[in-house]
């Protein structure tokens, strides 16, 4: 009888590592349009600007719409730890990824910060990304059990719209205050 409720437990966290698996492929495909077109400057005849609102964005907003279908079949506390794994990963690649662009970058006459410093800010924004769009998957997940697509869609794909503008007013201040040093 042990050996059936250990097998079971398995099966549960291989459920709930797939189900947290769509949402984290949906924010590394993002991410990786984003890198792609960062780095060649135009994707076909649309500049990296045009790519990121028409491609990227849209696939980090569909995000939690698949991540809504994925974790709708879960119990309540299988839910809650696959939203724990989503916003923990998300979290930590995003702070680590606002600390490197905002702590090294490239000052002709220093850096205004040390690394150091940047730590507690990469650290917020990191918390509220990974943090929002574990929140973000959780309400469209609790939409889903409920109401039709298009209404999963529509909450799923806004509250990641608003998440988008969230982070972006969290991390400005931080940027603002200019990373590097003026020339006397």
């Amino acid at each position: 009888m042990a050996v059936l409720s250990g097998g079971s437990r398995q099966a549960g966290s291989l459920r709930v590592a797939l189900a947290a698996l769509v949402p984290l492929a949906g924010a590394a495909l993002a991410y990786a349009l984003w890198w792609i077109s960062d780095r060649l400057l135009y994707v076909g005849p649309l500049d990296r600007a045009q790519f990121g609102w028409l491609v990227v964005v849209p696939v980090w907003l569909l995000t939690p719409v698949a991540a809504a279908y994925a974790l709708r079949t879960l119990d309540r506390s299988a839910r809650a730890k696959a939203a724990a794994v989503i916003g923990l990963i998300l979290a930590v690649a995003s702070a680590g990824l606002f600390w490197s662009a905002s702590a090294f970058s490239n000052c002709e006459f220093g850096a205004v910060r040390s690394p150091g410093e940047w730590v507690i800010p990469s650290l917020v924004v990191g918390l509220v990304i990974g943090g929002g769009f574990a929140a973000v998957c959780l309400g469209a997940t609790a939409v889903a059990r409920r109401a039709r697509w298009w209404v999963v869609l529509l909450a799923g794909a806004g509250s990641a719209f608003a998440l988008v503008f969230l982070a972006i007013l969290i991390a400005t201040p931080f940027l603002m205050s200019g990373g590097c040093q003026r020339p006397l």
